[in-house]
């Protein structure tokens, strides 16, 4: 089923999804006029064929189909579905056999956080760790908010991820490596979790690179008692679904990024923030910005590459990076980075 904002035309776009992230991103569109006309498709094909761009915002394994109908129609496409960088790299020479742009993750994290390590990354080549943290509290004690696709963030507390410790990629189970955090005053924790950014394992002068989720303190004790109660099968899923997503609360969705190369400590810090009664939550507001500015760029010709393109490449360009960071300023989203020097890596 087609939900139509507007008739596809040559100069319009085309969200796959109808999902909060895809309204979210229709909605930023709109306002910074990126198109004429944006239409959001549950079902897609030849509804593509005369749109300028394709946006990628589907759920699970749906997400797959952003890039066949990107691929068969000769579109280029941004992508925010919870797709690993394995899916696209392993069709990289297709995508640049038919002469389109891919741009992949282009979310929050994955997407605006790769964007950073990019930057960092070509400005430091010595960096030898890296921390990443994200996720979402609520200022309500031990309460998760429910801000973003239920399946996905469901399917992330059940996959096992891979993570560099002492310069070794090492495999761990959902929750390993579970730690007590404070953020804003909110008690949270935090576990390894698979992380998008798995292309950046490869790099051989990381001896440390960990993605951890952050959760609200008792998390997994609540995710454990809804999977073993049966509440996530299969057939109960979409009636839990709608419980845990009805309840409405102030809420903040956060990153920290920590990078230390041989004598300097970098910590960047990202958040999102909503009020219970706003029509966007925090989830929505930190991940949407970022696609809907890459859209822009992209259709003004801002940026020129071809073939398979991920949001580390688009952080190395200044132009692109300081146009990101201004944008999502001025939709509301806090970035800070803080730089220390530290004793010479040993």
């Amino acid at each position: 089923m087609a939900v139509i904002i507007n008739e596809p035309s040559k100069s319009g776009i085309v969200i796959l999804g109808n999902g909060r992230i895809a309204r979210a991103i229709s909605r930023y569109l709109k306002k910074n006029k990126t198109a004429d006309k944006i239409t959001l498709l549950t079902n897609a094909g030849k509804e593509v064929k005369g749109c300028a761009l394709i946006i990628g915002a589907l759920a699970g394994s749906l997400g797959q189909d952003c890039l066949k109908l990107a691929l068969r129609y000769k579109k280029p496409l941004i992508d925010v579905s919870d797709l690993d960088a394995e899916f696209y790299l392993e069709r990289k020479t297709r995508i640049e056999k038919s002469g389109i742009t891919v741009i992949a993750g282009c979310g929050f994290s994955p997407g605006l956080v790769n964007l950073i390590l990019g930057k960092e990354l070509s400005l430091h080549p010595d960096i030898q760790e890296i921390e990443v943290k994200a996720g979402s509290l609520s200022p309500n004690k031990s309460f998760f908010p429910f801000l973003w696709c239920f399946e996905d963030l469901i399917l992330e507390h059940q996959i096992p991820s891979w993570q560099i410790l002492k310069g070794k990629k090492k495999k761990f189970p959902p929750f390993a490596g579970y730690r007590k955090e404070k953020f804003f005053g909110i008690e949270a924790e935090s576990y390894l979790c698979a992380s998008g950014f798995e292309n950046l394992l490869e790099k051989p002068e990381l001896k440390s690179f960990q993605c951890r989720v952050v959760r609200p303190d008792g998390f997994m004790t609540f995710f454990n008692f809804l999977q073993n109660q049966g509440f996530l099968k299969k057939e109960n899923l979409m009636l839990s679904k709608k419980i845990l997503e009805a309840r409405k609360e102030d809420n903040f969705t956060l990153s920290e990024i920590i990078l230390l190369t041989k004598n300097k400590k970098i910590i960047w810090r990202l958040k999102s923030r909503s009020r219970k009664e706003e029509k966007l939550n925090s989830m929505q507001k930190i991940t949407a910005v970022v696609p809907a500015l890459i859209a822009k760029m992209l259709l003004d010709n801002k940026i020129k590459p071809s073939g398979l393109v991920f949001m580390e490449d688009l952080g190395k360009d200044k132009r692109i990076f300081d146009s990101v960071l201004k944008g999502l300023r001025k939709e509301g989203i806090a970035i800070s980075k803080h730089q220390l020097q530290t004793r010479k890596y040993t």
